[in-house]
């Protein structure tokens, strides 16, 4: 089966017209707009260096500025008090991948509903000149993208037009990459402040988990379980990258180390069965096929607890699993790897796997404040949950959890 090009790949068609997106666009550039500028703090022209190591050159604070990736939008709702109005779209919109976040966001800030989309698919196939068209004043794309953008068609003409563009990452390292991120999106947004104190908070609160960590020899093996049930029952992992990270960096180990040569590596029923984990940790969301746990807006804890027994009850053995026995199987919302919230999961999984080091831990209070309290009040979802117990059956082991 063939693949649709995505739209950084697609050769450009009428050169009259494409004189005419850059002719506008470079008139847009010139109105009174700009003068946003005057106010940003700092001194511009500027040159920030993204998570590719590219030094770009910005001329103000970018008042016009497109996602190729919609859950970029989380970054931004982490720096900026009103994100929505210095966006000039979006590759495709963020109810691609949930829907009642994106209408809850929309309340905030209905603008969002009106945001120009070039396409309405996960894998697009847009138009170099559409993109021109919506005169972007910064583009940033994920550093996943890069070996599809280098060299492509729409590089070379956002280099020849003069519209910068940057990358950042939250997914694939979030420890790691998340202050870089910030940081550099703080310092191209004007934003180095906000950006500082963002960083220095996920410091401190890293910091805190790490020293209450040292000495301890007892590492539960956890099996990290990708969206079950929405392509495959079980079980997509990770390995050495995204959550396996924060597994290790929470007093874990992933029982995926064992086998998986990738990281998106899948495990069978079987294999899982001949490996008990003791703890199982699956991501959750608001799938739009409906498929899967639950976890976000509008989602309830009981919500979540049904779809993990669902979930456990459908895979064959399962119920005999120690993990599912005795209430160790949780779901945590997927896009807390997928921006700029890693440290509201670390503190989750840490509070998972060692309760009483970290029974004064508050992912919610943390979760609040990355989200600059972006309008998503406690009490509107559960972003996780876990499994209850299961009553009637005696406990398969005698582990203690710190």
């Amino acid at each position: 089966m063939s693949e649709v090009a995505p739209f950084w790949s697609r050769s450009l068609v009428s050169p009259m017209r494409c004189m005419l997106v850059i002719l506008a666009w470079l008139l847009i550039g010139l109105c009174p707009s700009s003068a946003f500028a005057a106010d940003a703090p700092g001194t511009w022209p500027r040159q920030v260096t993204d998570l590719a190591g590219r030094r770009v050159r910005l001329a103000a604070p970018p008042q016009r500025i497109f996602l190729a990736q919609p859950r970029q939008l989380y970054s931004l709702l982490t720096l900026l008090d009103a994100p929505v109005e210095r966006l000039a779209g979006w590759a495709y919109p963020l109810s691609v991948f949930d829907t009642a976040m994106a209408q809850r966001l929309a309340e905030r800030w209905p603008a969002l509903e009106t945001l120009p989309t070039l396409s309405w698919s996960s894998t697009p196939d847009l138009d170099t000149e559409a993109l021109l068209a919506l005169a972007p004043d910064l583009v940033i794309f994920d550093l996943s993208q890069r070996s599809r953008i280098e060299g492509s068609a729409l590089a070379g003409v956002l280099d020849r037009v003069g519209i910068p563009y940057l990358y950042t990452e939250f997914n694939r390292h979030p420890l790691r990459d998340t202050p870089d991120s910030l940081r550099l999106l703080g310092k191209a947004l004007g934003v180095e402040s906000r950006a500082e104190a963002i960083n220095r908070l996920i410091r401190q609160h890293l910091a805190r988990i790490d020293r209450r960590l040292t000495g301890v020899e007892r590492r539960p093996e956890v099996l990290i379980s990708i969206a079950p049930g929405l392509k495959v029952d079980c079980c997509r992992t990770n390995l050495g990258n995204g959550l396996a990270d924060l597994v290790e960096r929470a007093g874990g180990r992933n029982l995926a180390a064992k086998v998986a040569p990738v990281s998106g590596a899948t495990l069978s029923k079987e294999w899982v069965l001949a490996h008990p984990p003791e703890v199982i940790l699956n991501t959750a969301g608001q799938w739009d096929a409906g498929d899967g746990v639950r976890a976000g807006i509008g989602v309830s804890a009981d919500d979540i607890s049904g779809d993990l027994r669902h979930l456990s009850e459908t895979l064959p053995g399962w119920p005999h699993l120690a993990a599912v026995r005795e209430g160790r199987c949780y779901a945590l919302w997927h896009g807390f790897h997928q921006g700029p919230f890693g440290i509201v999961a670390l503190e989750r999984i840490a509070k998972w796997l060692h309760p009483r080091r970290f029974d004064d831990l508050d992912p919610d209070a943390t979760f609040a404040t990355l989200l600059n309290e972006a309008g998503l009040p406690p009490g509107d979802g559960r972003f996780w949950g876990q499994l209850p117990a299961m009553k009637s059956l005696p406990p398969t082991s005698t582990t203690r959890y710190d």
